[in-house]
């Protein structure tokens, strides 16, 4: 079927479709992208301070050069050395231009690209020679760019509402970057700092998203029954399956660098942290369905209410659990992999240390978002019933006013 311009046009306005403020929006999405990066690429380059390393841009690649002897060609841990025409964009030499052969591994997932720029770190020995290696790609104004880029567009495309969210969300993150993280690495206790964080990050959200004034309360006693759940679960597991925390190269590394650190009380507070965001989600939801629900009808019985927010949950839960499950085996697929690899059978890779700890994450949380649901809907049937009791007791009251104001002569 083929429909003319016309036609789509009064199509377009019959679904008040405002075509033309979401373009506009949509391009200031793109020039606030453009903005930023070209700001933070300025200002990096130009407050770059690392001693140890440059920004490079490189001009020309040349030939590779295998270090290895002949006699290793089968060695999957080659060194190979390629010759780069590179042009300084930070330090002392910054516009200067010179050939140098950085050494690197094979196949190390670095690709040199013509016009691309990378950090080249510079590593100076006893007898005076240098060596050059590529650290990593310079990314930051890009990184930074479409993170502004996607903002833009929930900003756009949702209004005054997805500002909310993301002032949220920022708050989130800048109480972990900036208040967690920094605490615990001074000695501060992760656990009760985790559940205080967990708190401010709760209210934050919930004062952004929540609409309903009277259903804040009651989500943030849900979510925080929710999120103590997950932690006693995870606390009694750790107990039984004698689960260290030491897991993995990142926790090794950890507890090597950080003398003293409670690694245990870190993988708990991980628990916390990664629960609470699915179980705001399944809170509001289910506080939302209620409110709807009496709104439309005020004069619900308790029992249907309460029951409506626990189907209500019970859907939410579905999705979630599916969510939250899929995060915990993407993150941890590699080393899966790795282990899979090293010819471990189906008990064997349950029996891992490392994969008993991604296990125990999920159940934990799981059983997080298990709880949220009926101290959601317990809280929120409540809370009705005391503002039903109270309507009706100062309703009572006026007309016991009303009657003897009446029967005075």
């Amino acid at each position: 079927m083929n429909f003319t311009a016309p036609e789509i046009r009064e199509m377009m306005s019959n679904l008040n479709i405002d075509c033309k403020g979401y373009l506009f929006r949509f391009a200031l999405a793109v020039l606030s992208m453009v903005t930023v990066y070209s700001a933070v690429d300025f200002w990096t380059l130009r407050n770059w301070d690392t001693k140890e390393s440059l920004v490079v841009k490189v001009m020309d690649v040349g030939e590779e050069k295998i270090l290895s002897p002949e006699e290793e060609d089968d060695e999957p841990f080659r060194t190979v050395e390629t010759k780069l025409a590179i042009q300084v964009l930070t330090g002392e030499q910054k516009g200067e231009n010179f050939s140098i052969a950085v050494t690197q591994m094979e196949n190390n997932g670095m690709e040199l690209k013509k016009g691309r720029r990378y950090i080249l770190v510079v590593d100076v020995f006893d007898d005076g020679s240098m060596q050059y290696s590529i650290a990593d790609v310079f990314r930051i104004p890009s990184v930074m760019g479409v993170v502004v880029f996607l903002c833009g567009c929930l900003i756009a495309f949702t209004g005054f509402v997805g500002a909310k969210a993301l002032l949220g969300l920022g708050f989130s993150i800048g109480c972990l970057l900036w208040g967690y993280i920094p605490l615990v690495a001074k000695g501060v206790p992760p656990v009760p700092l985790a559940f205080l964080c967990v708190l401010f990050i709760s209210v934050a959200t919930i004062f952004c998203v929540v609409r309903r004034k009277q259903a804040r309360v009651i989500v943030l006693l849900g979510s925080m029954g929710g999120v103590s759940g997950a932690f006693l679960l995870g606390a009694l597991i750790v107990e039984l399956w004698q689960i260290s925390g030491r897991a993995g190269e990142s926790s090794s590394l950890l507890v090597t660098t950080i003398a003293g650190i409670n690694i245990k009380g870190i993988l708990l507070s991980s628990i916390v942290i990664s629960a609470v965001g699915a179980v705001l989600d399944v809170g509001i939801s289910i506080a939302a369905a209620m409110s709807e629900l009496v709104e439309y009808d005020s004069e619900i019985a308790w029992l249907s209410l309460w029951t409506a927010g626990i189907r209500v949950g019970s859907e939410v839960l579905g999705s979630m659990i599916n969510t939250l499950i899929l995060a915990y085996i993407g993150t941890s697929l590699p080393i899966a992999i790795l282990i899979g690899n090293a010819g471990a059978n189906f008990w064997g890779l349950m029996n891992d240390p490392y994969v008993s700890q991604e296990i125990l994450q999920s159940v934990a949380g799981t059983s997080g978002l298990l709880l949220t649901i009926p101290i959601t809907a317990t809280f929120f049937v409540l809370r009705e019933k005391v503002l039903k009791k109270n309507f009706r007791a100062e309703t009572d009251n006026k007309d016991d006013a009303v009657r003897e104001n009446s029967s005075v002569p």
